[in-house]
């Protein structure tokens, strides 16, 4: 059995060295973008893969899509927007309800599993991904895993989440975009491709207090971080930064981003046809796992008035 102390101690290592200016921050030199036998810096702050790294990324999106093989073509969106610990994946199974299958589900966070697991492949976890001081930290006997180095293909599983979606637009595959949706020009930007590409969309916003984002965080990092450590898991626990967190919350009038940005692409976008906000709170008894619907706001057809209903 893992031990409760040894998660604990590598939990205050992991949130140290993801703070700005650390190792497995943001800003870090070992950052998958900033390799640059695998991108091209084509604007400040834009990447394209190049070689090696393009044809697996091209791979990678190519698995994605037979893995949802059963995705049907009608066209039909689902925006799931929510912070960190919200709740929105055991929401999304219940809103569903066992239509899984026709839709590709497009988040981040699984081209950050398979990156990892594709560097433990081909040795650049150990060659690239894996700073001097978390060896250092592993000679003294503390254990890290892959997803500890998550952080560090933030960048670029983003851009394969990107690139997914244009996948999908083209050929009017139904799908979940499961995001934080925190940033109002990142909105706009996917509103626009779904309008154009044709798509009927609903929102979804699981909001969470950020105490119950920030719990719920940490809860799920100590379960996967004791699963990797008894063995039934290789790829260990993603950490999601305090920093983000925080930002997450900022939005004024103590509202979360999310809530703000996702009202914002409801009312501004005609091809919404549906916003639901369910209110996610720890030991709240409900049908969604702790989610209860608070309101709905819906259109009669694309470009109709967007109306109350509940």
């Amino acid at each position: 059995m893992a031990d409760d102390q040894e998660i604990t101690d590598h939990l205050k290592t992991i949130a140290q060295l993801n703070e700005p200016g650390e190792v497995l921050a943001n800003d870090s030199p070992f950052i998958s973008v900033r390799n640059p036998d695998w991108f091209e810096e084509v604007a400040p702050g834009s990447w394209k893969a190049i070689g090696e790294r393009d044809q697996l990324h091209r791979r990678l999106i190519d698995q994605e899509l037979r893995a949802a093989g059963g995705a049907q073509a009608q066209r039909q969106a689902v925006v799931l927007a929510g912070a960190p610990g919200a709740g929105k994946s055991s929401l999304l199974r219940e809103l569903l309800g066992g239509h899984e299958d026709d839709y590709v589900v497009i988040d981040a966070d699984e081209f950050k599993a398979n990156l990892m697991r594709e560097a433990q492949d081909d040795g650049t976890y150990e060659g690239f991904f894996k700073p001097r001081e978390v060896k250092e930290r592993e000679q003294r006997g503390e254990q890290f895993f892959p997803m500890d180095m998550a952080s560090l293909v933030h960048e670029e599983s983003s851009m394969l989440s990107e690139n997914l979606r244009a996948a999908c637009f083209e050929q009017g595959l139904n799908v979940v975009i499961d995001k934080v949706l925190a940033s109002e020009d990142s909105a706009q930007k996917l509103a626009a491709q779904l309008q154009e590409a044709g798509y009927e969309i609903q929102i979804v916003e699981a909001y969470a207090p950020q105490d119950v984002s920030e719990e719920r965080i940490v809860e799920r990092w100590e379960k996967q971080q004791e699963a990797s450590l008894d063995g039934d898991d290789n790829l260990g626990a993603r950490w999601v930064p305090e920093g983000f967190t925080d930002m997450v919350f900022d939005a004024p009038g103590q509202r979360s981003r999310p809530a703000a940005v996702a009202q914002m692409f409801a009312r501004n976008c005609p091809s919404v046809l549906s916003f639901k906000v369910f209110h996610t709170a720890l030991g709240e008894a409900s049908d969604t796992d702790g989610s209860l619907l608070l309101f709905e706001l819906r259109r009669e057809s694309v470009g109709s008035e967007l109306l109350r209903v509940k």
